[in-house]
């Protein structure tokens, strides 16, 4: 089965195709464009590299969030269009939960991403990625305070990790390349 995977919740455009639970291609763009003017032509050229075609895909998958709404709507609508149009299934993923499922650890995962003034998106998943707590927007020390509260080691995860890694009691941070 081979699945390709949309992400624009954040600033980098993601465009993975993975084949029988393997990434077979991957590409993580970090740049000034806007999602509508990357995403297509990355999708395009991965499939090329890889010599398939969007007919070869079996399924899309696609970040609904948090995150950029900008980013999310195109991404979303690219993803949408392409199962339609292809008569493919379309499954929704948390960012928050996909940013979780680096980290195989037993401990607490913590991921959280930017939202600004302070405020971050952000959730704790168990080690079998199940919500402790709950995936919402949050002022930072709210979040540090719910974090601290429940007495664990948590693995912080995410690109702002490592700004706020420092006030919570038990938290290190999960290097994570984006």
């Amino acid at each position: 089965m081979n699945i390709l995977a949309i992400d624009t919740s954040t600033m980098i455009s993601t465009v993975t195709i993975a084949s029988d639970n393997e990434i077979v291609g991957d590409f993580n763009v970090n740049q000034q464009k806007t999602h509508s003017e990357s995403l297509v032509p990355m999708i395009e050229n991965l499939l090329d590299l890889l010599g398939m075609t969007i007919k070869d895909i079996d399924a899309f998958v696609i970040s609904e969030g948090p995150g950029s709404f900008t980013g999310l709507r195109i991404g979303m609508t690219v993803a949408k269009t392409l199962a339609q149009v292809n008569e493919k299934k379309l499954i929704p993923i948390s960012t928050l939960l996909a940013l979780a499922n680096n980290s195989s650890s037993e401990k607490l995962k913590a991921p959280m991403l930017d939202a600004r003034g302070n405020r971050v998106y952000a959730a704790v998943y168990d080690k079998d990625y199940n919500e402790i707590i709950n995936e919402d927007l949050y002022e930072i020390e709210d979040f540090i305070k719910l974090v601290d509260d429940l007495k664990e080691e948590v693995e912080l995860i995410g690109e702002i990790s490592e700004k706020y890694c420092e006030q919570f009691k038990n938290a290190h941070t999960l290097p994570i390349n984006f």
